[in-house]
Protein backbone atom coordinates (compact mmCIF):
# COMPACT_ATOMS: atom_id res chain seq x y z
CA UNK A 1 0.00 0.00 0.00
CA UNK A 2 1.33 3.15 -0.94
CA UNK A 3 0.96 6.35 1.46
CA UNK A 4 -1.88 4.99 3.31
CA UNK A 5 -4.02 7.76 4.69
CA UNK A 6 -3.75 7.94 8.77
CA UNK A 7 -6.38 9.50 10.73
CA UNK A 8 -4.93 10.94 13.78
CA UNK A 9 -8.24 11.47 16.18
CA UNK A 10 -8.27 13.99 19.54
CA UNK A 11 -11.08 13.93 21.34
CA UNK A 12 -10.89 17.11 23.70
CA UNK A 13 -13.06 19.07 26.38
CA UNK A 14 -11.65 22.56 28.21
CA UNK A 15 -8.66 21.40 27.15
CA UNK A 16 -6.70 24.59 26.54
CA UNK A 17 -3.83 24.35 28.49
CA UNK A 18 -2.36 21.18 26.25
CA UNK A 19 -3.94 21.27 22.94
CA UNK A 20 -1.67 23.65 20.79
CA UNK A 21 0.74 21.20 21.57
CA UNK A 22 -1.00 18.12 20.47
CA UNK A 23 -2.03 19.75 17.27
CA UNK A 24 1.44 20.99 16.74
CA UNK A 25 2.85 17.76 16.85
CA UNK A 26 0.53 16.53 14.42
CA UNK A 27 0.37 18.89 11.72
CA UNK A 28 4.77 19.21 11.93
CA UNK A 29 4.52 15.67 11.27
CA UNK A 30 6.76 15.40 7.82
CA UNK A 31 4.18 12.38 6.64
CA UNK A 32 1.76 14.37 4.72
CA UNK A 33 -1.44 11.71 3.92
CA UNK A 34 -3.14 12.57 7.66
CA UNK A 35 -6.51 12.94 8.07
CA UNK A 36 -6.57 15.01 11.69
CA UNK A 37 -9.62 15.48 13.11
CA UNK A 38 -10.81 16.75 16.48
CA UNK A 39 -14.14 16.48 18.43
CA UNK A 40 -14.86 18.86 21.46
CA UNK A 41 -17.23 18.02 23.90
CA UNK A 42 -18.66 22.14 23.95
CA UNK A 43 -15.45 23.44 25.72
CA UNK A 44 -16.09 26.57 27.70
CA UNK A 45 -12.67 27.71 27.99
CA UNK A 46 -10.23 28.72 25.14
CA UNK A 47 -10.35 25.11 23.31
CA UNK A 48 -12.61 26.69 20.65
CA UNK A 49 -9.89 29.59 20.01
CA UNK A 50 -6.85 27.01 19.22
CA UNK A 51 -8.35 24.67 17.46
CA UNK A 52 -9.90 27.64 14.56
CA UNK A 53 -6.70 29.40 14.94
CA UNK A 54 -5.46 25.87 13.17
CA UNK A 55 -8.74 24.80 11.16
CA UNK A 56 -6.52 24.86 7.67
CA UNK A 57 -4.59 22.40 8.70
CA UNK A 58 -7.47 20.29 10.29
CA UNK A 59 -9.54 17.85 8.45
CA UNK A 60 -12.89 18.53 10.27
CA UNK A 61 -13.48 19.38 13.31
CA UNK A 62 -16.79 19.73 15.18
CA UNK A 63 -18.15 20.60 18.97
CA UNK A 64 -20.90 19.59 20.09
CA UNK A 65 -22.23 17.32 23.84
CA UNK A 66 -21.44 13.69 24.62
CA UNK A 67 -21.74 11.40 27.57
CA UNK A 68 -17.98 11.02 28.35
CA UNK A 69 -14.77 10.32 26.90
CA UNK A 70 -15.50 7.12 24.62
CA UNK A 71 -18.72 8.54 23.36
CA UNK A 72 -16.76 10.97 21.67
CA UNK A 73 -14.02 9.06 20.55
CA UNK A 74 -16.64 6.69 18.82
CA UNK A 75 -17.84 10.01 17.29
CA UNK A 76 -14.23 10.40 15.91
CA UNK A 77 -14.22 7.02 14.64
CA UNK A 78 -17.35 7.55 12.36
CA UNK A 79 -15.91 10.70 10.84
CA UNK A 80 -12.53 8.99 9.66
CA UNK A 81 -11.82 7.93 6.60
CA UNK A 82 -8.34 6.65 6.51
CA UNK A 83 -6.67 3.17 6.10
CA UNK A 84 -5.54 3.40 10.08
CA UNK A 85 -6.71 4.92 12.70
CA UNK A 86 -5.09 6.71 15.76
CA UNK A 87 -6.27 8.66 18.65
CA UNK A 88 -4.16 11.36 20.70
CA UNK A 89 -5.24 12.62 23.61
CA UNK A 90 -5.26 16.23 24.42
CA UNK A 91 -2.55 16.60 26.40
CA UNK A 92 -0.53 14.21 24.52
CA UNK A 93 2.17 14.64 21.82
CA UNK A 94 3.58 12.43 19.07
CA UNK A 95 6.99 11.50 20.00
CA UNK A 96 8.78 12.88 16.84
CA UNK A 97 7.89 15.07 13.91
CA UNK A 98 9.09 12.00 11.69
CA UNK A 99 7.62 9.34 13.45
CA UNK A 100 4.37 8.91 11.50
CA UNK A 101 7.02 8.33 8.32
CA UNK A 102 8.76 6.19 10.24
CA UNK A 103 6.23 3.58 11.14
CA UNK A 104 3.91 4.10 7.48
CA UNK A 105 6.25 1.41 5.82
CA UNK A 106 6.27 -1.34 8.68
CA UNK A 107 2.08 -1.73 8.09
CA UNK A 108 2.62 -4.49 5.87
CA UNK A 109 -0.62 -6.27 6.22
CA UNK A 110 -3.64 -3.97 5.43
CA UNK A 111 -5.62 -5.64 8.43
CA UNK A 112 -2.81 -5.43 10.47
CA UNK A 113 -3.22 -4.04 13.73
CA UNK A 114 0.20 -1.93 14.62
CA UNK A 115 1.04 -1.11 18.11
CA UNK A 116 4.48 0.05 19.66
CA UNK A 117 5.82 2.59 22.64
CA UNK A 118 4.27 5.08 24.55
CA UNK A 119 6.47 7.55 27.47
CA UNK A 120 4.56 7.83 30.54
CA UNK A 121 5.76 11.53 31.23
CA UNK A 122 4.63 11.57 34.91
CA UNK A 123 6.52 8.03 35.69
CA UNK A 124 9.50 8.32 33.55
CA UNK A 125 8.68 5.20 32.29
CA UNK A 126 8.45 3.33 28.69
CA UNK A 127 5.28 1.71 27.96
CA UNK A 128 3.94 -1.22 27.24
CA UNK A 129 6.17 -3.43 25.06
CA UNK A 130 5.06 -6.51 23.21
CA UNK A 131 1.82 -7.92 24.26
CA UNK A 132 0.86 -11.61 24.16
CA UNK A 133 -2.31 -13.97 25.33
CA UNK A 134 -0.94 -14.33 28.82
CA UNK A 135 -0.04 -10.58 29.77
CA UNK A 136 -2.55 -8.39 27.56
CA UNK A 137 -5.27 -8.30 30.21
CA UNK A 138 -2.36 -6.91 32.58
CA UNK A 139 -0.74 -4.49 30.24
CA UNK A 140 -3.23 -2.62 28.18
CA UNK A 141 -1.91 -1.22 25.04
CA UNK A 142 -2.12 2.45 25.34
CA UNK A 143 -4.51 4.20 22.37
CA UNK A 144 -1.90 6.81 22.25
CA UNK A 145 0.25 3.78 20.77
CA UNK A 146 -1.83 1.54 18.61
CA UNK A 147 -3.28 1.98 15.08
CA UNK A 148 -6.39 0.15 13.99
CA UNK A 149 -7.20 -0.77 10.52
CA UNK A 150 -10.39 0.52 8.86
CA UNK A 151 -12.47 -2.83 9.10
CA UNK A 152 -11.68 -2.56 12.96
CA UNK A 153 -12.77 1.13 13.44
CA UNK A 154 -15.47 1.19 11.07
CA UNK A 155 -17.29 -2.05 12.81
CA UNK A 156 -16.11 -1.81 16.33
CA UNK A 157 -17.09 0.89 18.61
CA UNK A 158 -15.87 1.13 22.17
CA UNK A 159 -18.36 -0.16 25.33
CA UNK A 160 -19.68 2.57 26.94
CA UNK A 161 -20.45 1.16 29.85
CA UNK A 162 -16.57 1.51 30.28
CA UNK A 163 -16.39 5.23 31.55
CA UNK A 164 -12.67 5.02 31.90
CA UNK A 165 -11.17 1.69 30.18
CA UNK A 166 -13.49 1.19 27.26
CA UNK A 167 -9.86 1.15 25.27
CA UNK A 168 -8.90 -2.30 27.30
CA UNK A 169 -12.01 -4.01 26.70
CA UNK A 170 -12.17 -2.98 23.50
CA UNK A 171 -8.25 -4.76 22.96
CA UNK A 172 -8.81 -7.86 24.53
CA UNK A 173 -11.94 -8.63 22.43
CA UNK A 174 -9.88 -7.36 19.71
CA UNK A 175 -6.57 -10.03 20.09
CA UNK A 176 -9.31 -12.64 21.16
CA UNK A 177 -10.47 -12.77 17.43
CA UNK A 178 -6.98 -11.44 15.41
CA UNK A 179 -4.63 -12.30 17.64
CA UNK A 180 -2.27 -13.21 14.77
CA UNK A 181 -3.13 -9.84 13.03
CA UNK A 182 -1.51 -7.85 15.84
CA UNK A 183 1.95 -6.40 15.06
CA UNK A 184 4.40 -4.70 17.41
CA UNK A 185 6.68 -2.10 16.47
CA UNK A 186 9.91 -1.14 18.96
CA UNK A 187 8.88 2.42 18.26
CA UNK A 188 8.37 5.45 20.73
CA UNK A 189 4.43 6.68 19.05
CA UNK A 190 4.05 8.74 21.72
CA UNK A 191 4.13 11.00 24.68
CA UNK A 192 0.97 10.03 27.05
CA UNK A 193 0.38 11.97 30.42
CA UNK A 194 -0.54 9.57 33.05
CA UNK A 195 -1.97 11.83 35.28
CA UNK A 196 -5.19 11.74 33.32
CA UNK A 197 -8.31 10.22 34.17
CA UNK A 198 -8.35 6.43 33.23
CA UNK A 199 -4.50 6.38 34.95
CA UNK A 200 -5.47 7.70 38.26
CA UNK A 201 -9.36 6.63 38.88
CA UNK A 202 -10.81 3.41 38.72
CA UNK A 203 -13.45 2.88 36.49
CA UNK A 204 -15.64 0.33 38.56
CA UNK A 205 -17.53 -1.15 36.39
CA UNK A 206 -14.26 -2.05 34.76
CA UNK A 207 -12.83 -3.80 38.15
CA UNK A 208 -16.59 -5.58 38.52
CA UNK A 209 -16.11 -7.23 34.76
CA UNK A 210 -12.68 -7.63 33.75
CA UNK A 211 -11.96 -11.13 35.12
CA UNK A 212 -14.96 -12.38 33.17
CA UNK A 213 -14.19 -10.35 29.93
CA UNK A 214 -10.85 -11.89 30.06
CA UNK A 215 -12.03 -15.51 30.64
CA UNK A 216 -14.65 -15.64 28.06
CA UNK A 217 -12.06 -13.55 25.49
CA UNK A 218 -8.55 -15.70 26.39
CA UNK A 219 -9.60 -18.33 28.42
CA UNK A 220 -10.34 -20.23 31.41
CA UNK A 221 -6.59 -20.58 31.90
CA UNK A 222 -5.53 -16.85 31.29
CA UNK A 223 -8.82 -16.08 33.58
CA UNK A 224 -7.69 -18.12 35.93
CA UNK A 225 -4.10 -16.57 35.59
CA UNK A 226 -4.96 -12.68 35.53
CA UNK A 227 -7.76 -13.62 39.09
CA UNK A 228 -4.65 -14.71 40.96
CA UNK A 229 -2.44 -12.18 40.22
CA UNK A 230 -4.87 -9.31 40.75
CA UNK A 231 -5.45 -10.66 44.44
CA UNK A 232 -1.86 -11.02 44.83
CA UNK A 233 -1.11 -7.42 43.73
CA UNK A 234 -4.20 -6.62 45.98
CA UNK A 235 -2.58 -8.30 48.99
CA UNK A 236 0.86 -6.69 48.38
CA UNK A 237 -0.95 -3.36 48.18
CA UNK A 238 -2.56 -4.07 51.64
CA UNK A 239 0.91 -4.90 52.75
CA UNK A 240 2.29 -1.69 51.60
CA UNK A 241 -0.81 0.45 53.44
CA UNK A 242 -0.79 -1.65 56.48
CA UNK A 243 -4.16 -2.48 56.35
Amino acid sequence: MQQPKISILTVVRNGERDLENAIKSVINQTYKNIEYIIVDGLSTDGTLDIIKKYENDIALWKSEGDTGIFDAMNKALRLATGDWAFFLGCDDLLSTPTIIEEIVPLFENPNGIYYGNTYLKNTNKIYTGKVGRWNIALRNISHQAIFYPKYIYQEKSYNLDYKLTADHIYNIELFSKYEELFFYMPKLISIYNDLGMSSTNVDPMHKKDIVRVVTNNLGKGVGTYFWFRVKLSNFKNSLKSGK
